[in-house]
């Protein structure tokens, strides 16, 4: 359904695409906004109300603008392929790519603060995930300079995933060494 409300967002119906068309496109979609709008409403009362045992409303509140920035991402990785590789299109698809990401981490750390997880999974194992969830949107944060220099090189900025993700894995090595050694202490 929220795919689905994404699909109202306005193209431009121009050759070139700048920010001010952006604004433009953006000023003049009200109408399409609303429709969005009522769709998330009804999609946060459904969360909040309904068959979800282990969450609250703040809890649901941060899925869902998780949900809503992917889907920002996508439209505008929609408009990147339209408008081929427009700069804007690109720094906005890392920003909200990175907004989610971090949206994901906030929501993990929520979650363990409010006991929303399950009781089996141990502080390590939690500490693991967070870890697991950083590298993409550290990635979004760093690509988004490369964006200025074109579809090309933004898309070869994305490979700088390969060893933040490395350094995450050490980093999660090191916690679980630290740990071991701590047991056997």
């Amino acid at each position: 359904m929220i795919y689905k409300l994404f699909l109202f967002l306005p193209r431009p119906e121009i050759d070139g695409f700048t920010k001010d068309d952006l604004v433009d496109v953006l000023l003049s979609s009200h109408l399409n906004y609303m429709v969005m709008f009522v769709g998330f409403v009804l999609v946060l009362i459904y969360w909040m109300f309904g068959n979800l045992e282990r969450t609250d409303g703040k809890h649901a509140t941060l899925s869902l603008l998780q949900v809503i920035c992917v889907m920002i991402y996508l439209y505008f990785v929609r408009l990147d392929v339209e408008f081929d590789g427009a700069v804007i299109a690109l720094q906005i698809e890392s920003i909200f790519l990175a907004i989610a990401g971090f949206l994901g981490v906030w929501s993990w750390h929520y979650a363990i603060k409010n006991k929303l997880i399950s009781n089996s999974i141990k502080t390590d194992e939690q500490n693991k995930v967070y870890l697991k969830l950083m590298p993409e949107p550290i990635v979004s944060v760093l690509s988004f300079p490369f964006a200025a220099f074109g579809p090309d090189i933004c898309t070869i900025s994305w490979l700088m995933l390969i060893p933040v993700s490395y350094i995450a894995k050490k980093i999660e090595a090191r916690i679980t060494a630290k740990q071991q050694n701590k047991v056997e202490d």
